[in-house]
C-alpha cells in the first residue's frame, strides 16, 4: 500500500516566490495606474475655493416699545436658526440675485463650469468634448429626433442647481460664525461668487424682514380698522341699553337697592319688635283687672310717671284714712272728707290708667299699620332687585363686550406702533466679518493625493492580478510540481540552454 499523502502547508515564502515570479506584471501594472492617474489629474482642470465667514448675531426678543421679553431662545431654536440660514443662503431666491447682479450672460456660463481653457490638453479635450457633441447631433438628425428646447426658466433652473452644487456652508462650532465655501475653475470667479452671495444673502434677509414686518402692519391697520368698528358698535349698543332702562351704573343701583332693603328690614325688625313688646304688655294687662290689688301691677307695666304719682297720692290718702279711721267715726267730717279725696284720687288713676291702655292699643295699631307698609316696601324693593339682576346680565354682557374689545383694540394699537417702530428700525442680524480672496492653490485635483493612492492602488491590483494568473495556470514548470501534481520521481533535469551557446545549431 501506498503511504497516504499529507497535505502540505502554504507557508509566506510561496506567497512571496508568486509575486518574485510575476514581479514583471506587478511593476507595470503599478506604472500603468500610476501613469493613468497623473496624466488624469494633470489633464483636469483645477478647481478653486473660496471662503467668505459671516457671523449671525442673537436676534433681540424684547419689545422695542415695553422692553418686555417676547420669546425665549434656547439651544434647540438657536440650532433651528442656524439650520434655516444653512437652507436659506442656498436657496432659488437668494441664487437668482445672485445671477441678476452678474455683468454679462457670459460670466454667468462661466460659473456654471462652461470656461473655456488656455492649456492645449484641455484644448484638445475641449474639442473632443465638441466633436461629440456634434456626433450626437448628426445621430439625432438621421434618426429624425426632435432635439428638445430648454425653456428660459428651464435654463436658469439648471444654472441656479449648477451654482448650488459648488457651494458649502459650514458653522464654526462654539461660535456664531459660519463659512460660505465656493469652488470654481476660476479663482477670481470663486472669490466674487462667494463675497457675492453673503452679500446678497444679507440683502435678501433685510428684504424678508421688512416685508413680513410690512405684511404685519398692513395686517394690523385692517385689524385695527374692524376693532375700531366693533368697539364703537359695542359702546353703542351699551349706551342705549343705560339709556332704555334709565341707569348710570347698575352695580350703583343695586348697592342702592341692598341698602334700602338693609335699612328697610332693620326698621322693620326694630318696629317688629316694638309692636310685641305692645302686644306683650296688652295681654298681661287684659290677664288683671283695674282693681287695687292689680293698679301696682299694671302700674309696674305701664311705667307712667302721672300714673306713678296719682298712685303715690292715693297710697298716702288711703295712709291718712287708715290713721284718722282710728280716731274718728266714719262719719266724722275728716272722715268724710278723706274717704272723698280717695275715691276722686281712685277714680283718676282708674281714667288714667284706661287712658294709658287705650293709647297702648292705639300704638300698637300704628306699628302695626307701619309693619305692613315696611313689608310692602321690602317687597317693592325686592322685587326691584330681582328686576335688575335680570338686567345685570344684559348689562354685564354688554359692557364686558365693550371691555373685550376695547382692550383688543389697545393690544392692536400698541402692536401697531412696535411694527412701525420695528419696519423703521428694521435691520439684519447678519454680518460679514471676512471677505473672500481669490485662492493661490486649487483645491482639486490633490495630485499627491491622487499619487500615493494610485501607487497603493497599483500596489495592491498588481499583486491580486499576479495571484489571479497564478491561480489560473495549470501548467509543470518545476520538479517540485511534477512531484507534487503527477506524484512521480524526476529522474533528471535538461537545463534551458542559450541560443548564443548553440554553435549555429538548431
Amino acid at each position: 500500500m501506498e503511504p497516504q499523502k499529507l497535505p502540505e502547508e502554504i507557508h509566506l515564502s510561496d506567497y512571496w516566490d508568486v509575486i518574485k515570479k510575476r514581479k514583471g506584471l506587478v511593476i507595470a501594472f503599478i506604472l500603468g495606474t500610476v501613469t493613468v492617474t497623473m496624466v488624469l489629474s494633470f489633464m483636469m482642470q483645477p478647481v478653486y475655493q473660496a471662503s467668505a465667514r459671516m457671523a449671525i448675531e442673537r436676534e433681540s426678543t424684547a419689545s422695542p416699545l415695553t422692553g418686555q421679553r417676547m420669546e425665549y431662545i434656547d439651544a434647540r431654536s438657536q440650532k433651528l436658526t442656524f439650520n434655516t440660514h444653512f437652507t436659506l443662503i442656498k436657496s432659488k431666491p437668494v441664487i437668482q440675485n445672485l445671477l441678476n447682479e452678474l455683468e454679462t450672460s457670459q460670466e454667468a456660463l462661466k460659473l456654471a463650469g462652461d470656461e473655456v481653457s488656455t492649456n492645449v490638453i484641455k484644448e484638445v479635450l475641449v474639442r473632443l468634448k465638441n466633436g461629440v457633441k456634434r456626433f450626437k447631433n448628426n445621430i439625432r438628425l438621421l434618426l429624425k429626433i426632435k432635439k428638445v428646447d430648454l425653456s428660459g426658466q428651464e435654463q436658469l433652473d439648471q444654472q441656479i442647481s449648477a451654482i448650488q452644487k459648488k457651494i458649502t456652508i459650514k458653522n464654526i462650532p462654539e461660535t456664531r460664525l459660519l463659512t460660505i465655501s465656493v469652488m470654481d475653475k476660476n479663482p477670481e470667479m470663486a472669490a466674487r461668487l462667494a463675497n457675492l452671495l453673503a452679500k446678497k444673502y444679507i440683502e435678501f434677509d433685510l428684504a424678508s424682514r421688512l416685508s413680513s414686518a410690512n405684511q404685519n402692519l398692513e395686517w394690523l391697520n385692517k385689524e385695527v380698522y374692524a376693532m375700531k368698528k366693533r368697539l364703537e358698535d359695542d359702546e353703542k349698543k351699551f349706551y342705549e341699553y343705560k339709556q332704555l332702562h334709565k341707569v348710570f351704573s347698575l352695580a350703583g343701583k343695586q348697592r342702592v337697592i341692598d341698602q334700602k332693603i338693609a335699612e328697610l328690614n332693620n326698621e322693620y325688625l326694630e318696629t317688629k319688635n316694638k309692636r310685641q313688646e305692645l302686644d306683650a304688655k296688652l295681654e298681661e294687662i287684659n290677664k288683671k283687672s283695674i282693681e287695687r290689688s292689680d293698679i301696682a301691677h299694671i302700674r309696674s307695666i305701664l311705667d307712667n310717671r302721672a300714673i306713678d304719682d296719682i298712685y303715690s297720692n292715693l297710697t298716702n290718702l288711703e295712709l291718712e284714712q287708715n290713721r284718722l279711721a282710728k280716731v274718728f267715726k266714719a262719719k266724722h267730717p275728716k272722715m268724710i272728707q278723706v274717704s272723698s279725696e280717695v275715691a276722686k284720687v281712685r277714680a283718676k288713676l282708674k281714667a288714667e290708667l284706661t287712658k294709658e291702655i287705650e293709647n297702648l292699643k292705639v300704638q300698637r295699631t300704628v306699628l302695626f299699620n307701619r309693619e305692613r307698609v315696611m313689608q310692602a316696601n321690602i317687597a317693592e324693593f325686592e322685587q326691584d332687585a330681582l328686576d335688575t339682576s335680570g338686567k345685570e346680565l344684559t348689562y354685564t354682557i354688554l359692557q364686558r363686550n365693550m371691555d373685550t374689545s376695547q382692550n383688543l383694540y389697545d393690544t392692536l394699537v400698541a402692536k401697531m406702533k412696535e411694527s412701525g417702530v420695528v419696519t423703521g428700525s428694521a435691520s439684519s442680524n447678519i454680518r460679514i466679518v471676512e471677505q473672500a480672496t481669490a485662492p493661490l492653490v486649487p483645491v482639486k485635483p490633490n495630485k499627491n493625493k491622487n499619487f500615493l493612492l494610485s501607487l497603493i492602488l497599483g500596489l495592491f491590483g498588481g499583486i491580486g492580478i499576479a495571484f489571479f494568473l497564478e491561480y489560473l495556470d495549470q501548467s509543470i514548470r518545476t520538479e517540485e510540481d511534477v512531484e507534487n501534481y503527477l506524484g512521480l520521481p524526476v529522474l533528471s533535469i535538461i537545463p534551458e540552454a542559450d541560443r548564443n551557446d548553440r554553435g549555429g545549431y538548431y
